[in-house]
């Protein structure tokens, strides 16, 4: 799309993302009857944006309209994995409390067990249908009409599903102890109380993790958290530039537009293509939405490729992948539709 409709759309998206949210909200409720329950449903919405935008820094993608429509929908996968969840967990609850065997943290403890590690199979049956539905658009060729779009609304969906399923797996049963103990009878919460002061409980009950173990899992998780925004720092200042040789330099409407590739020339097969918009005083400038295309015109057949061009870390550098079918001379089209006009500008490439 041009930039002004991508302007346009941020601004509809504003409003149609909070009230697709508040529309599950209410229908979870309408199911639940629990501001609790809609609530813990409502929990796999985080865990899936990590699996989403993993999934987009994996592709390369830039977050754009059809990757909003994909988190959108990816919200109501979610409520559904949610329910199926929690369903489970619930039918175990009041199977345990209607044969009177919901009296201390130890039954509690079977329950969860029963609903969530003995019912793996119909929730991993969930998640794989969605997921196996939606793998074969990513399988699409670049150049088939449609790929480039549909692509990017598959991307957050299938990454956020396989989070989810994973986390909700490994979360849910946790959040739902913490909410259900406190329903449980007097007695059976001081069972707990005299577990933690050091008292032997009762036969049942689980022993309380020791605090090495609970020191250790935390020390894990702080190196992964510190080496993993390590690892996106470094890809955001340092590792998503333009770089290596200039194999084509236009003028376009007073911008300097470079073209890059790691030895200055493009090759027959993928290429990595790096491109930069400076204006008269050599600064970077944001070009917006920009397009780069190879086209080679032969009797009775036309070979294209390219296409959106992703944006870098920096405004003004953008990084694309092309493929070039066969070695020769190609007609070469690079246009952009921005913040600094909108222009347009075709030359000759040479393919080895």
């Amino acid at each position: 799309g041009q930039f002004e409709y991508l302007k346009a759309a941020e601004e509809r998206l504003k409003i149609v993302v909070p009230f697709t949210l508040l529309i599950i909200f209410v229908l979870i409720y309408f199911n639940t009857r629990s501001v609790a329950k809609t609530f813990i449903v409502l929990l796999a919405v985080p865990f899936s944006l990590v699996g989403a935008f993993w999934m987009l820094y994996l592709f390369g993608f830039n977050m754009s309209v059809a990757v909003w429509v994909g988190l959108i929908a990816l919200a109501g996968l979610d409520a559904e994995t949610g329910v199926v969840m929690l369903l489970y967990l619930d039918h175990a609850w009041e199977k345990f409390k209607a044969e009177g065997r919901m009296t201390n943290m130890g039954d509690l403890y079977a329950a969860v067990k029963e609903g969530a590690v003995e019912r793996v199979r119909p929730k991993i049956m969930t998640v794989c249908a969605i997921l196996f539905g939606l793998l074969p658009i990513m399988w699409s060729p670049a150049t088939q009409a449609g790929a480039d779009v549909m692509k990017r609304i598959a991307a957050p969906m299938i990454g956020g599903v396989v989070t989810s399923g994973i986390l909700e797996l490994l979360l849910y049963p946790v959040i739902y102890v913490i909410w259900r103990r406190r329903q449980l009878p007097e007695a059976g919460r001081a069972e707990e109380q005299r577990l933690r002061g050091g008292v032997p409980a009762a036969p049942g009950s689980r022993p309380k993790p020791s605090r090495k173990s609970l020191k250790l899992a935390l020390s894990l998780l702080l190196i992964a958290a510190v080496a993993v925004g390590g690892f996106f720092g470094w890809q955001k200042f340092a590792g998503n530039t333009t770089s290596g040789k200039p194999f084509a330099t236009q003028t376009v409407n007073e911008l300097t537009v470079k073209l890059f590739s790691p030895d200055g020339q493009l090759h027959h097969g993928d290429n990595e293509v790096g491109i930069e918009f400076r204006n008269a005083a050599g600064e970077l400038v944001d070009a917006g939405t920009v397009r780069f295309e190879l086209d080679m015109n032969m009797i009775n057949m036309q070979m294209h490729s390219g296409g959106l061009v992703d944006r870098g870390a920096t405004p003004g550098q953008y990084r694309t992948k092309i493929q070039a079918g066969m070695a020769g001379d190609w007609n070469a089209k690079l246009s952009f539709d921005g913040p600094a006009g909108k222009g347009q500008t075709t030359f000759s490439a040479n393919v080895k």
